[in-house]
């Protein structure tokens, strides 16, 4: 994977139309982006549509699990040629509060064609199953949510695991209320675990919200990041990402690596001839070896006194 650039790892699908698309391209191009992911997002949805989906459903019905994932955005190869410094990556962001909901997610196919997968959980029950059983890259926070307490165990828990904390500029320049508790789940990160692990995001729905990768490291400061952190949260941080995302695609896999020469033959008799050498220096040192000198190696015995 050829990543490389300032990172912008959650750009709203309904930018990438084929009408748009361009268009948005050569803004994040302009602005110093050169890797970005496509975002789709997927919602619980609210109890009583459950119960009706429920009661609606029969026997001979066809489960609808696969439809729960829609398919990872593509774009047309033509419209790329002007963009082959860019890397365009799929992400998917689940939205949810009861863990049967993201097993149902899991279990489509469309799931495991995305290469990010970011997660936010809107109840302190869903983000503690997060903790203990979910394997994913981005813990991404939009303020819309409930707040919930984060602790500090949790937040070195999530870190061992291989997660990043996303902060979404966009849609604090919209509303008021987000960027109040944006600011504060920024804050809260960086009392409970010193600002680590933290991205920086877009997810803009206009792109008039957009902010160039410098302005963003200057907005970084706002979230309760030094200089070099907010830095880190643009580009360092997206270069880890990215190939722990790819790995935890592939899943878990042992690798073996050795030296293999040109010529078999020849490295088997330069093995033979060391292993000779080897015998003779020892048969040598064993035929050498008297008895006189076996004492001489010997410490010196200790002198004890008598007893009167």
């Amino acid at each position: 994977m050829n990543t490389k650039g300032f990172f912008d790892l959650c750009v709203p699908e309904n930018h990438f139309t084929k009408e748009n698309c361009v268009a948005t391209l050569k803004v994040l191009r302009q602005y110093g982006y050169r890797t970005i992911a496509i975002n789709q997002v997927i919602r619980e949805k609210p109890e009583a549509n459950k119960e009706n989906n429920k009661k609606k459903k029969k026997k001979g019905d066809a489960k609808d699990n696969n439809e729960l994932v829609p398919e990872p955005i593509k774009i047309d190869e033509t419209l790329l040629k002007d963009f082959e410094d860019m890397t365009i990556l799929n992400r998917l962001t689940v939205t949810f509060s009861d863990k049967d909901f993201y097993y149902k997610v899991t279990k489509s196919p469309n799931f495991k064609k995305y290469t990010i997968l970011a997660v936010l959980p809107t109840t302190k029950i869903a983000f503690m199953f997060i903790c203990t059983s979910v394997e994913a890259d981005i813990l991404t926070y939009c303020g819309e949510e409930k707040e919930f307490r984060i602790d500090r165990n949790s937040y070195n828990h999530l870190i061992r695991k291989g997660f990043f904390f996303e902060i979404l500029y966009g849609p604090t320049k919209e509303d008021s209320t987000i960027r109040k508790n944006t600011i504060n789940r920024s804050h809260l990160y960086h009392s409970i675990g010193k600002s680590r692990n933290i991205i920086l995001s877009s997810g803009v729905s206009n792109l008039i919200y957009l902010s160039s990768a410098y302005d963003v490291i200057n907005l970084g400061i706002i979230f309760g990041l030094n200089m070099q952190q907010a830095k880190d949260a643009i580009s360092h941080h997206g270069l880890e990402l990215c190939p722990k995302a790819v790995g935890r695609c592939h899943g878990k896999s042992i690798v073996m690596v050795e030296t293999i020469a040109s010529n078999d033959d020849i490295s088997l008799i330069e093995i033979d001839d060391s292993v000779q050498i080897v015998e003779e220096i020892s048969t040598v040192q064993i035929e050498d070896s008297d008895e006189e000198t076996m004492l001489l190696d010997e410490p010196v015995p200790k002198k004890m006194k008598r007893k009167k």
